[in-house]
C-alpha cells in the first residue's frame, strides 16, 4: 500500500513540475521543450487517473524511476527560481569570512 501512495504522490509532483515549466517564463527550452513538459505534464496526470482506479500496482522499478523524475522536477524549480539569491548570499557569508 505505501508503494502505491508513493507512486501517486511522485506521479503528482511529476505534473506539477511539467505544468510549471510549461506555464514559466524562467524556463526556456524552446517550443520543442515546452512540448516535452507537456506531454510530460499530460501522462503525469494520467497516471493519476489511470483506468478509474486512483490508485494501481507499480512494481518498485517504476516507483524508484517516478520518485526520481519528481525529485529531479522539484531541483529543476528550485535552482530556477532560488539559485541565483542563494549563491549571492553564500557568497557575502564566505567574503565576511574571509575578511
Amino acid at each position: 500500500m505505501i508503494l502505491e501512495y508513493l507512486n501517486a504522490t511522485a506521479a503528482g509532483g511529476i505534473a506539477f513540475w511539467a505544468s510549471w515549466a510549461v506555464l514559466s517564463a524562467k524556463v526556456r527550452d524552446g517550443v520543442v521543450g515546452k512540448l516535452l513538459y507537456a506531454a510530460i505534464a499530460l501522462s503525469g496526470y494520467a497516471l493519476l487517473a489511470g483506468g478509474g482506479h486512483l490508485f494501481f500496482t507499480p512494481s518498485t522499478a517504476a516507483v524508484t524511476l517516478h520518485v526520481a523524475l519528481a525529485l529531479a522536477g522539484i531541483r529543476h524549480m528550485l535552482v530556477l527560481t532560488y539559485w541565483l539569491r542563494c549563491k549571492r548570499w553564500l557568497m557575502r557569508q564566505a567574503c565576511k569570512r574571509i575578511d
